[in-house]
């Protein structure tokens, strides 16, 4: 890792804007009863176009910044989309990098994976446990909607940062536009 290279930081600066963007969201959507929940989409950039030790500082630095402003115990969110971004690191040869479709679906089944395994987690704390995941369900079907239509709009965000830093995602040289 070079001294100087920020891969790691401009992602988990976007990362950090986005986590802004949908806790608005979730502020104006509160009188409806409706929580979007889009942590799956902090995982396929870094682990689909940087190198594997700047995209897992980024996951893990996200994971704890998600950690401090959720109720769910401190390190779930680190350990959760760690586990999703290994996942994707093992994979990752084989799979399509640059598609942003390719993307929003890594990005869709990430989140479905970390809204059952974190409903799994902590659903013995609801008071009525068997009514809450139809709580869960309504919630989860607007996050999918909404990570859906963001995910490629995200994807461009990220690229567009590190193309302004003159950085190559993949291996950290600058680039001469």
């Amino acid at each position: 890792m070079k001294s100087r290279d920020i891969r790691w930081l401009l992602v988990l600066l976007a990362n950090l804007l986005l986590i802004w963007l949908a806790g608005l969201a979730n502020h104006y959507l509160a009188p409806y009863a409706i929580s979007l929940y889009i942590a799956g989409l902090f995982v396929p950039y870094a682990a689909l176009r940087l190198d594997y030790r700047h995209g897992f500082l980024a996951t893990a630095l996200t994971g704890l910044a998600y950690d401090a402003l959720t109720p769910a115990p401190f390190g779930t969110h680190l350990v959760l989309l760690g586990f999703v971004h290994a996942v994707l690191l093992y994979g990752r040869r084989r799979f399509p990098r640059d598609e942003p479709i390719f993307a929003t679906v890594v990005a869709l089944l990430a989140n479905l994976f970390l809204v059952l395994a974190l409903t799994t987690l902590m659903v013995g704390d609801n008071p009525h446990p068997a009514s809450a995941w139809l709580r869960v369900f309504v919630d989860l079907l607007f996050s999918q909607l909404v990570i859906g239509l963001v995910t490629p709009w995200f994807m461009a965000i990220n690229a567009q940062l590190l193309t302004r830093a003159r950085l190559d995602p993949e291996s950290g040289r600058r680039v001469e536009l």
